[in-house]
């Protein structure tokens, strides 16, 4: 659908220029890595990439920030920064954050009581960490040992 052009009988703020701050929704699942990325940005927390792998264990935290700004409207904002390569680059990554008028509102609206419930929710998720890793091994295992030719070899053997 798209958005019609405003008129003289109905003037469009966001079309004159004005910043309307309003939080998006809440997901209703808790255990989720979309709640928990929106629970840390709620924080004032700013992530990236490789704060997602280590903190909300996801690889896809653009999507994820882009998820929560289309089905959940929250307005997730993003700046790069340069940062230190191991390799002796300078690699450019973003950042997304919400805007300190957002998270404001939200808290103002009840989104700290969300927050603490996605926290308790997600610990309570990692406690199944081990059983997960075991369950994966298994997985791979039997799928690797029916895709195996007896004629291939490894790129290094």
């Amino acid at each position: 659908m798209k958005t019609p052009e405003p008129s003289k009988e109905n003037p469009s703020a966001t079309w004159q220029g004005a910043q309307i701050i309003s939080p998006g929704e809440l997901p209703t699942k808790l255990n989720t890595v979309t709640a928990e990325v929106l629970a840390r940005l709620l924080n004032y927390e700013r992530l990236t990439s490789l704060d997602a792998v280590s903190e909300a264990s996801t690889t896809r935290l653009s999507a994820v920030t882009h998820y929560l700004g289309k089905e959940y409207g929250w307005p997730i904002e993003a700046d790069h920064k340069a940062t230190g390569c191991r390799d002796g680059r300078v690699a450019w990554v973003a950042e997304y954050f919400l805007a300190p008028e957002i998270i404001a509102h939200a808290m103002a609206a009840g989104a700290g009581v969300w927050c603490a419930k996605v926290r308790a929710a997600r610990r309570a998720r990692r406690t199944q960490a081990a059983q997960a890793r075991r369950n994966a091994e298994r997985a791979n295992a039997s799928r690797s040992a029916r895709r195996s030719h007896p004629g291939q070899q490894g790129l290094f053997d």
